[in-house]
This record gives C-alpha cells, structure tokens and sequence, in this order.
C-alpha cells in the first residue's frame, strides 16, 4: 500500500507546472532550432509562428434512469359525499444523453525573430530543447542483460525493470525489481531485488538511481534461499534519445548483509 502511493505521488510534475517549464526553456533559443525540434510552424506571421493539432474525444451514450414517490389527490364533492382521496405510487425516470465526438483545437505560439522571445499557449505536446534537462510525468524503464553474484562466477541472463513518476524536472520516484542469474561450480544462483528509490539526472542522458531495496538470494544449486535488507543502485546513459524514449546502456547493484549481485546491459527508458 504504502509503494502504491509513494508511485502516485511521484506523477505529481506534469501538466501545467511542466508546460510552463518548457515554455522557458524555448526562451533565449534560435528560432531555427525550435523548427527543426517541432518542425515547420502552421503559420507564420512576422514574429509569430503557430503550431498546432487536433485531439479527438469521445464521449458515449448514456442513460440515466431514477425512481421517486407520487402522490395524487382527488377531491370529492357531491350529494352526501364530500372528502378528498389521496393515491400514492412510484414513478420512472428515463434520460437519454446520445454521444458525441468532440474534436479540439490545441496550439502554441513562439515570439521572436530569430531569437526565441517567449512561448505560449500547449508547448508540452512538442517538448523542451533536446539538451534541454527536463523530464515530466510517468517514468518506466526496462532493461535486459547479464548479471553475476557473489559465489558465482559466470554471468546469466538477468534484467530489471522500474516504474514511478516525476516529482521535479530532474528528481523521480521509482519502484524497482532487479532478478540477476549466475553460475558457478556448484550451479546457477538466483537473486532478486525490490525496492523503492530517487532517480535523478544530473543530465539529460544521464540517470542515477538508489534506494532501500528486500533482497532475495540463493547459494550456487539455487539453495538456501534467504532475505536479507539492503540497497538498489544503478546508473544508465541513453545512447538514443527521441523526444522522452530513450534506448540506454545500464548498471545495477544491489546488495546487503553478505549478498551482492548485479548486472550489465541496453533497454528502454520512458523519460
């Protein structure tokens, strides 16, 4: 429970606080350099060029039905007869609310002649500066690779994989599980590790992580299982960068209290 809404809480930076951010980091910039980053503008007037896209949203049929008391009264007046009568019963409710397709108009504006004075308006869709070190929103990664482990000499297939949400530009939130192979003379080993850590870059192809992390592990022959507490760090380089999936090289080690094992190896990163 408690990892859930650490997870939700670290997808705080998005949105509003992240548009604005890479508004200001466009600012100061060539306008040269935003096109080719966005591409040709759709318009293009002196100063101002235009960017925009259509979203589409559907919205489906619904029917809303409810049911409540009525009351009727009749009033009697006649020759010997005079009174009221009060009938009660239930009635139906029926809404109907067809669907729609809704299709809305997003767009954003740079200033400037061919330097970039200000930006306006959805700059988030088209994202910062390359260089630019700004991550927002979800953070998922997956990597494979070899790993070995202390008894064991020859590495196996091992990989990881970690999942979170910005809580800065820089600063992330992750829970991480690592599952690393080995063999030795006795035979393979197993170890595994689960974790919740800060992921920071120092750059934007650069990505540290560490944290407290359960460690799993297991003898050569996959014997003597045992838990142990300990740490997750790790470190990756994004060899490929294309807006925020990046394709990276990466690290791990994890240990504790007489276990250490970790791995090398490429994956993906989205942010």
């Amino acid at each position: 429970m408690r990892l859930g809404i650490l997870l939700v809480l670290g997808g705080c930076y998005t949105g509003a606080a992240a548009n604005r951010d890479v508004s200001v980091a466009w600012r100061g910039r060539q306008r040269a350099e935003i096109n080719q980053r966005w591409g040709a503008p759709a318009q293009q007037q002196g100063p101002v060029s235009v960017w925009s896209y259509q979203t589409t949203q559907i919205e489906l049929p619904d029917v809303q039905a409810a049911l409540h008391p009525v009351a009727a009264v009749a009033h009697v007046d006649g020759p010997g007869v005079s009174g009221a009568a009060v009938v009660q019963g239930t009635a139906l409710d029926v809404a109907w609310h067809p669907g729609e397709i809704l299709r809305v108009h997003h767009s954003v504006a740079a200033l400037g002649d061919t330097t970039i004075v200000d930006v306006q308006g959805e700059a988030l869709h088209w994202g910062p500066p390359n260089d630019a070190n700004l991550h927002w929103g979800a953070i998922f990664g997956a990597h494979v690779g070899m790993g070995t482990a202390s008894g064991a000499s020859s590495p196996l297939p091992s990989g990881q994989v970690y999942v979170g949400g910005m809580l800065t530009p820089t600063v992330g939130l992750v829970g991480s599980y690592s599952f690393v192979a080995a063999s030795g003379d006795a035979g393979a080993a197993i170890d595994q590790a689960a974790g919740v850590g800060v992921m920071y870059w120092p750059m934007t192809r650069v990505a540290l992580r560490g944290g407290p992390a359960l460690l799993l592990a297991s003898d050569p022959g996959v014997t003597n299982f045992r838990l142990r507490p300990g740490a997750s760090v790790g470190a990756s380089y994004a060899a490929i960068k294309i807006g925020t999936l990046a394709l990276d090289v990466y690290g791990d080690v994890s240990g504790g209290p007489g276990v250490v094992f970790g791995s090398l190896g490429v994956g993906v990163n989205l942010n």
